[in-house]
């Protein structure tokens, strides 16, 4: 089972041989791959056997040839991200996401998917794509059809897979933060940003309210879905415009709160790892970890993968490390 970083020459040895893989890598590496059984998402900070690390000459392989019986590469648009792709599935089996950031199908799948009946019928993990934190104004993620070599910032692309007989596929997240026991705030609407919210139940402006609180926008909004914290990460504060924007939406009616300030966020977030990965299939972990924990040289335990601009655990989340597992039934 691969699940490290490679060389182009090793990659493509990989596709040749006929291969099914997820890759992640700068954008400049696609171009040096044949066609074959994979896709790709671009990001150039990964969980390699050394630590975090930004890496523009290798690529993250994850192989999934041993672990499944059939799969399919499709491509999706805004529309068919929260409908045809969800019929698309193997019953029997997981599915593995790939979007790019700040795109049309990124926030339909955010904002659209979470409430469709059959969401959970079927694991789902992957990943939002993006660049380097340097580059974002200037360089758009992307994602790559391994397929076809077609390189596209506007379709979303799944690789479904359909698992060996007597094994099943578990979706889980580790995150290390917890809503503070304070000021309960709510939204008016599903959305990636906004001016005005309810606070505790009197209406406010969140921009307003950050200035005045002080508050580190390292700290992830923490909302409660029936015992477990999904993280919604501010990803800038417009004073001017009086306006927040998000990594993934707020829903409307649903109660946030700011997350618990945490001492030793490295010390936190290595204690929560599970130390048993021995089904562990793959992973991956934010962007915003790397950057907030300070991950640069320093391992997540035994987890290696790309670091990413949102994770899927079925629904869009933030400021987690999502791992998918591969059971037997009879364990």
């Amino acid at each position: 089972m691969k699940n490290e970083l490679m060389s182009i020459e090793d990659v493509n040895v990989l596709i040749n041989l006929g291969r099914v893989l997820v890759l992640a890598g700068d954008e400049a590496l696609f171009a040096k791959l044949d066609v074959g059984n994979w896709i790709g998402g671009t990001i150039p900070c990964f969980m390699g056997e050394n630590g975090g690390e930004v890496n523009y000459t290798d690529l993250f392989v994850t192989d999934f040839t041993n672990t499944v019986t059939n799969f399919s590469i499709k491509a999706y648009d805004a529309g068919e991200i929260t409908t045809t792709m969800l019929r698309d599935r193997y019953s029997k089996g997981f599915s593995y996401l790939l979007l790019p950031a700040f795109s049309e199908v990124h926030q339909s799948y955010a904002l659209n998917t979470r409430d469709a009946p059959t969401l959970f019928d079927v694991p789902m993990m992957g990943w939002i794509t993006g660049v380097h934190l340097d580059n974002i104004a200037t360089k758009p993620p992307k994602v790559i059809n391994g397929k076809t070599g077609v390189i596209s910032g506007a379709k979303g692309l799944v690789l479904h897979c359909e698992l060996n007989e007597g094994t099943y596929a578990e979706v889980d997240i580790v995150n290390i933060y917890e809503q503070r026991e304070s000021d309960k705030i709510t939204f008016q609407e599903d959305s990636f940003s906004c001016s005005d919210c309810l606070i505790n139940g009197v209406p406010a402006n969140l921009a307003d309210y950050y200035k005045k609180h002080k508050i580190d926008v390292s700290l992830p909004l923490v909302a409660n879905y029936s015992g477990a914290s999904i993280n919604v990460s501010i990803e800038a504060i417009d004073e001017e415009e009086k306006r927040v924007s998000f990594f993934a939406p707020v829903l409307r009616g649903q109660e946030y709160s700011i997350a618990k300030p945490i001492d030793d966020l490295y010390a936190t977030f290595s204690n929560a790892l599970p130390q048993d990965i021995s089904d562990s299939l793959c992973s991956c972990n934010c962007i915003l970890n790397y950057a907030n924990i300070k991950m640069e040289n320093k391992l997540s335990g035994d987890y290696r993968g790309p670091f990413t601009f949102g994770e899927i655990a079925y629904v869009l989340v933030n400021q987690t490390l999502v791992t998918l597992s591969i059971n037997n039934l009879n364990d």
